[in-house]
């Protein structure tokens, strides 16, 4: 299984304690997705960043929901390639 979570660049340049917010999943546990297909949006304070699938399989298990914050580190969700 791989973690998604807000890749590090994202983070740099923010501040300790920024929390950033689960915009929207856009795909549900199980659904089938392609490398590089869009996951999820998330909003910090200067930017918009998608999710992406890291290779073919799907999404097992998410631990964010939609309009939930996280700070830097965490899980987003679990994904196994197929």
């Amino acid at each position: 299984m791989i973690e998604l979570k807000l890749p590090d660049v994202a983070w740099e340049g923010s501040q300790d304690g920024v929390e950033a917010l689960l915009d929207k999943w856009l795909v549900m546990e199980g659904e089938p997705v392609v490398k590089g297909q869009v996951l999820a949006s998330v909003m910090l304070v200067k930017a918009a960043i998608d999710i992406e699938a890291p290779g073919n399989g799907s999404i097992q298990s998410i631990f964010v929901k939609d309009g939930e914050s996280f700070s830097a580190g965490k899980v987003l969700a679990y994904f196994q390639n197929s």
